[in-house]
C-alpha cells in the first residue's frame, strides 16, 4: 500500500504546534521544523530501509509518527507488518532521543550557579519525586555526559537504548576516567548490535581486560554497603533480603537453613520444602524451634480434646507514626517493642473492615497482619500506646499518649471494648489534646527552644513525615524545625514547628530558598527558580 502523509491543516492556522497546522510557514522559517518532499513522506517509507525507517530522531520524525498514528492510534491499522516494525523502530529512536534530552537538561540545570547542593530538591518538587530519586537522576546524567561522551551522543542519535547506556555506566563505574574513555568508544559501538545480556557480558570482559583488579575492587566497595532489610511484598506479605554479604558465609548460612528445614520435615511439621525453609529461617533469626516437643501433636494437627489453634486476636487499624496500628491479645508468638498509635474513628476490633494498619518504614498491613503485629507489641513491655482522633478529612484532630507501658491482659482486648471511652480508660488517658488547624492563638507555645515531648507528639501526629515535597522520611527521625527561626523571635509553637529531615533542614537555609507556614501544618516552599510548592498535614487512611 502507498499513501502520502499530508500535513495540511484541517482548520485555520493556530499556535503553529504539531496538530494545529503542521505546515506553519512561520515555524519553518524559524527552523522549528524540517521539511521533506511530499513523495518521501509515505507509509512505504516505514518499510525496511525506507526514509521513515532510517530517519534520525528529531522534530520531523516525531511529526511523522504522530501523523501516522493519529490521536487515537487508529492509523496504525493501515500499516503492513513490515511498516509497523518500522514505526516501532521510529518510536524507539525517539525514546532514546527524549531520554538524552532529559539527561542533558538535568545536567545543565544542576551546573548552574546556586544550585550545586540543592538542584535535586527543585527537580523533586516539580515532578513529585523524592529528593534522593532526583539526586540520583542528576548524578547519573552528569556522570554519563562527562565520562561516556560517545555513549551519550549515540543515545541522542537514537542508536542506543537508555538501558544500554545504564549497563555501560554501571559496569564501567569502577574504571578510572582514562580506562572509561577507552571502554566508552568500544561499548558504544558494540551495544548497537547486542541484547542487554550480551552487552553486560561484553562490558564485564572489557573491564577485566582494562583493569584486572576491577572485580576485586568492585567486591570490596560493595561489601562496605552490605545490608539486611525488611520490606513489604506487593501481595501484602513481607520479605527479608541481605545484600553484598561474604559468599562463603551466605552459602554456609543457606546450608544451615536447609539442615533446619530438613529437621522440621523429619519432625512431622507440614509444608512444602520452600515453606519449611521459610519456617527454618524465621526460627533461626528469632532463636526458636518450631519442632513439636515429644508427645505434642505436629503443627496443623488438633490438640487432644480441643479446638485447633490459639484464641483469636483483636486489632484496630490506622496509620502509624512510628509503629504498628490497632490492638491485639497477648499469647504465644513473637514480641515486638513499638509505638502503637490507634486512630479513631475505627471499626470493631477483630473485624476486617475499616482502615488498614501501617508500619513506618515498612508499609500498609491488612487487618489480619495488623492484629498479629499489635498482639506481638502487646507482649513487649517496651511498647507505648497513643491515640489520634481524626477529622472527617482524615487529618489529625486530637492526640494523646499513655504514661508507661500498658500490656493487654492475655486473651483480652482493652477493657471497655473498642469505644473511644474504653480505650481512654484502658490507657488511663483523661483527655486528648486538640491538634490546631487554622488560626493559632499560641495557647500551648513554650518559652524554650526544644519543644516538650507533648508538643513534639502533637506536631508529629499532624505531619507524620518530613514536611518537604515528596520526602517520606518519618517524622520521628526528623528535626522539629522552627519555620521562623527561634533566634529571630520564632515561637516554639504548633504554628511554627514542622518535621524536617536533616537534608531539607539544610535546604531550607540555603541561598534562594524560603519557607513559610501560613497556618499550622501547611508549609509553602519557595525555590530559587521562583516556583512555590505546598505541603499539608498528613491525611491518614480513614
Amino acid at each position: 500500500m502507498s499513501a502520502a502523509l499530508s500535513f495540511e491543516p484541517d482548520e485555520p492556522r493556530g499556535s503553529g504546534l504539531p496538530g494545529d497546522g503542521w505546515d506553519d510557514q512561520e515555524g519553518v522559517q524559524q527552523g522549528l521544523y524540517v521539511t521533506l518532499p511530499p513523495e518521501e513522506l509515505t507509509l512505504e517509507g516505514f518499510a525496511a530501509g525506507g526514509r521513515a525507517d532510517t530517519m534520525a530522531p528529531g522534530p520531523l520524525l516525531a511529526m511523522v509518527l504522530g501523523a501516522v498514528a493519529g490521536e487515537d492510534g487508529a492509523g496504525l491499522a493501515g500499516l503492513s507488518d513490515d511498516q509497523l516494525i518500522g514505526f516501532l523502530s521510529g518510536t524507539r529512536r525517539m525514546e532514546s532521543r527524549m531520554a538524552w534530552a532529559k539527561m542533558a537538561a538535568l545536567a545543565e540545570f544542576a551546573s548552574r550557579p546556586r544550585r550545586q547542593d540543592f538542584a535535586a530538591d527543585e527537580v523533586a518538587s516539580a515532578f513529585n519525586l523524592t529528593w534522593l530519586s532526583a539526586a540520583n537522576e542528576i548524578e547519573y546524567a552528569r556522570t554519563v555526559r562527562r565520562r561516556l561522551p560517545v555513549t551519550f551522543a549515540a543515545l541522542g542519535a537514537g542508536r542506543l537504548h537508555p538501558v544500554h547506556v545504564k549497563i555501560i555506566e554501571e559496569v564501567t563505574s569502577i574504571l578510572s576516567d582514562e580506562d572509561a574513555a577507552v571502554a566508552d568508544e568500544k561499548l558504544a559501538a558494540a551495544a548497537q548490535s547486542k541484547t542487554y545480556g550480551e552487552l553486560r557480558r561484553a562490558a564485564a570482559r572489557l573491564v577485566l581486560t582494562l583493569d584486572p583488579e576491577a572485580v576485586g575492587k568492585r567486591k570490596e566497595r560493595a561489601r562496605r554497603e552490605a545490608r539486611v532489610r525488611s520490606f513489604r511484598e506487593e501481595s501484602g506479605n513481607a520479605g527479608i533480603t541481605g545484600r553484598e554479604m561474604p559468599s562463603a558465609e551466605v552459602l554456609a548460612s543457606m546450608q544451615h537453613v536447609e539442615d533446619r528445614a530438613r529437621a522440621l520435615r523429619e519432625a512431622g511439621v507440614p509444608g512444602t520444602w520452600e515453606e519449611l525453609k521459610v519456617r527454618a529461617t524465621l526460627d533461626l533469626l528469632q532463636e526458636r524451634d518450631s519442632r513439636p516437643a515429644p508427645g505434642e501433636p505436629s503443627a496443623g494437627e488438633p490438640a487432644a480434646g480441643g479446638a485447633e489453634g490459639a484464641g483469636g486476636t483483636q486489632g484496630a487499624g490506622g496509620p502509624v507514626p512510628g509503629g504498628g496500628s490497632g490492638g491485639g491479645s497477648a499469647g504465644p508468638g513473637p514480641g515486638i517493642g513499638a509505638l502503637i498509635t490507634i486512630t479513631v474513628p475505627h471499626t470493631a476490633l477483630g473485624s476486617d473492615c475499616g482502615s488498614p494498619g501501617e508500619v513506618a518504614g515498612f508499609g500498609i498491613l491488612d487487618h489480619a497482619d495488623t492484629r498479629d503485629l499489635v498482639a506481638a507489641a502487646a507482649r513487649n513491655p517496651a511498647t507505648r500506646w497513643c491515640v489520634t482522633v481524626l477529622n472527617p478529612d482524615g487529618t489529625a484532630a486530637a492526640h494523646g499518649c499513655a504514661a508507661g507501658s500498658r500490656p493487654w491482659p492475655p486473651g483480652h482486648g482493652p477493657p471497655g471494648g473498642v469505644t473511644l471511652r474504653g480505650l481512654l480508660e484502658f490507657l488511663n488517658l483523661k483527655q486528648l489534646t486538640p491538634v490546631i488547624r487554622g488560626p493559632c492563638e499560641h495557647a500551648r507555645a513554650e518559652r524554650r527552644y526544644r519543644p516538650s515531648r507533648a508538643l513534639a507528639h502533637l506536631v508529629r501526629a499532624r505531619n507524620t513525615t518530613c514536611a518537604a515535597p515528596g520526602c517520606g522520611r518519618r517524622a520521628a527521625r526528623c528535626d522539629l524545625d522552627h519555620t521562623s527561626p527561634h533566634h529571630r523571635g520564632g515561637r516554639t509553637c504548633e504554628c511554627n514547628l514542622a518535621p524536617l529531615c536533616r537534608h531539607h533542614h539544610r535546604c531550607k537555609q540555603a541561598e534562594g530558598w524560603w519557607l513559610a507556614q501560613p497556618e499550622p501544618g501547611v508549609l509553602i516552599w519557595h525555590t530559587p527558580a521562583g516556583r512555590t510548592y505546598a505541603t499539608t498535614p498528613t491525611q491518614y487512611a480513614s
